[in-house]
């Protein structure tokens, strides 16, 4: 008799964003538009971008370095960017 096994899936967001103290003149110009559009009380305002990773089939304990080790590498600027990783429903 053969058993099928059911393929492990596991979903990560990789969050990117500039580190305190990198100038982003995107997001004060945004935050200069908001105020001008009435909405006074915007103390600060930052922007990111996110990555969503599905892994399949590999084990559970290295999965998360595995996540890190990409972000540090490839999807962030480890001079001017933090990043956060946060595991998802599969």
């Amino acid at each position: 008799m053969i058993f099928l096994q059911r393929k492990l899936k596991m979903k990560y967001r990789v969050f990117v964003s500039l580190r305190n103290g990198i100038l982003d003149p995107e997001a004060e110009e945004i935050k200069k538009t908001i105020k001008n559009l009435g909405y006074d009380n915007i103390k600060n305002l930052s922007r990111g971008k996110y990555f969503d990773i599905e892994m399949n089939n590999v084990e559970l304990d290295s999965n998360e370095e595995k996540i890190s080790s990409i972000s540090s590498d490839l999807l962030a600027n480890p001079v001017i960017e933090n990043f956060k990783i946060i595991k998802l429903k599969s």
